[in-house]
């Protein structure tokens, strides 16, 4: 099963595609959140979902399954073979999906923006405490528990956005770099000797003027 954690920004606009990459049924989404009319400005919704739960719209929309609650470690069962695409603002959902993927051997892909970068980085659990290891990298993963939505109800800023149109464009990148992790390391690696696989990129930043490619720790 493949299941986008938070259908914000980044989890809205990677939705319609990944639902051509992979079939409908084999994707759950997974967001507590309800669109508001703030968010129509950033986020891949129409007017007519107003109110709806996001997973739950999105989910009705293309055929998913959904859950609308917030992610928790627990809450859902799941299975070595899974991919958690964890497309969230908070660093506390992020640490668990990481501890799913070092618990269940699952695999996981983290998408991210700000105005004008983004990111998205893949992890295995192979990986844990190595220079490949997301909590490495951003020790902060580890102790920031700001932005929980499970402690209050956060909204996406629409007021942000109002001013700092560009802000939907890192939202499209940061699900073009996801998606694009998702193709090379599911579908692609398996099919490779173990040799190029220890060569593939792992993390991708890009802002308004470059792409950086992580390969082992090092950046191109």
């Amino acid at each position: 099963m493949n299941y986008i954690i938070g259908c914000g920004g980044v989890g809205s606009a990677i939705v319609p595609s990944f639902c051509l990459l992979k079939e409908p049924g084999d994707i759950t989404l997974i967001d507590g959140d309800k669109l508001e009319r703030k968010n129509l400005n950033r986020q891949m919704f129409d007017a007519s979902s107003i109110g709806q739960n996001k997973a739950q719209a999105l989910g009705n929309k293309y055929g998913c399954q959904f859950l609308a609650e917030w992610y928790a470690k627990g809450k859902v069962r799941h299975y070595r073979h899974d991919w958690l695409l964890c497309l969230v603002d908070n660093h506390r959902t992020r640490l668990e999906v990481l501890e799913v993927c070092d618990d269940l051997g699952c695999q996981a892909i983290f998408a991210a923006n700000e105005m004008h970068s983004s990111e998205a980085y893949y992890y295995r659990r192979q990986w844990l405490g190595t220079e490949r290891d997301p909590r490495v990298y951003y020790p902060e993963i580890t102790t920031d528990r700001s932005g929980d939505p499970r402690a209050a109800s956060i909204g996406c800023t629409g007021e942000v956005q109002a001013q700092n149109r560009q802000l939907v464009s890192a939202n499209l990148m940061a699900a073009a770099l996801a998606e694009h992790l998702y193709v090379l390391w599911s579908m692609k690696a398996p099919r490779m000797d173990k040799e190029t696989v220890e060569l593939l990129p792992h993390k991708f930043v890009a802002n308004l003027s470059k792409l950086e490619t992580y390969r082992g720790g090092r950046h191109e």
